[in-house]
């Protein structure tokens, strides 16, 4: 039943070349993986689903499935392994390769957290493994934040940093925020609705998710209660146009409050 010599144009066509029964297993393992990565990019290699997230090539892949005669495997590479929760470690077989039985309840459960384990992992790499471009006073913010938002704002940080690695980071006005030529782009702060995620010219974006608006200025927001609500996909894109889009806050008051666009 192993399909992988088949040339698979895309994800709904691997699972479509099983039995109905595999299908809806592997739509589950799927949606699970997504939903524990969401932004996550879904694409085929070597004729299997796999899922690229936080960087592209063998350094953005976090995980494959595959569908066999009598299993399901999952695929993780070895520089992952320390993520991997212990749970799954009895499903281990040989190198990154875990395999669970067909004739036997598949842990989608387990799934999910070890996807969320490596999504974790990734994203402490990534922003707490490179102090040096993120300043001090943000690594202590968010340390202070309890650990589910903890987990979004080193999310967060991570991504904007590597979307505006050019970018100014500090704490200012006692949250994290990102300036570009002085002027402030995008931060986060912890609010009672959960993480506050800011862009100082959201507004003109155009953005239906960034659906939290300043009543006198441009600025446009949205609240995270975790991480997974965090679709990395979007954000990128918000971050390219934070770019692009900018209104001149850093001279709003030598403009007694008047706010000129930039670009």
């Amino acid at each position: 039943m192993n399909t992988s010599h088949v040339k698979h144009k895309d994800v709904d066509h691997y699972i479509a070349s099983f039995p109905a029964a595999v299908q809806v297993i592997l739509k589950k393992i799927r949606a699970t993986i997504q939903k524990a990565a969401p932004g996550a990019t879904e694409r085929i290699s070597y004729g299997m689903p796999f899922y690229e997230y936080g960087g592209k090539g063998y350094a953005g892949r976090l995980i494959y499935f595959a569908a066999f005669k009598k299993h399901i495997s999952l695929f993780i590479t070895l520089r992952e392994d320390e993520a991997v929760p212990a749970a799954l470690k009895k499903y281990h077989v040989s190198k990154a390769t875990y395999q669970f039985a067909l004739n036997a309840p598949i842990p989608f459960s387990l799934i999910e957290k070890t996807v969320k384990a490596l999504v974790r992992g990734r994203t402490k790499q990534s922003a707490v493994g490179k102090p040096e471009a993120l300043s001090q006073e943000i690594q202590t913010y968010n340390k202070r934040q309890s650990k589910p938002d903890r987990t979004t704002c080193d999310l967060l940080a991570q991504q904007i940093s590597t979307q505006l690695p050019d970018a100014e980071n500090k704490i200012w006005h006692a949250h994290p925020v990102w300036f570009l030529a002085g002027n402030p782009i995008v931060g986060y702060s912890k609010q009672k609705k959960g993480i506050r995620l800011m862009f100082w010219s959201g507004a003109d974006f155009e953005e239906e998710k960034l659906n939290i608006r300043g009543e006198k200025f441009k600025d446009a927001s949205v609240f995270y209660n975790n991480s997974s609500e965090v679709n990395t996909t979007d954000l990128q894109r918000w971050l390219k146009k934070a770019r692009v889009i900018q209104w001149d806050y850093k001279n709003i008051v030598k403009r007694k409050g008047q706010l000129v666009k930039l670009t």
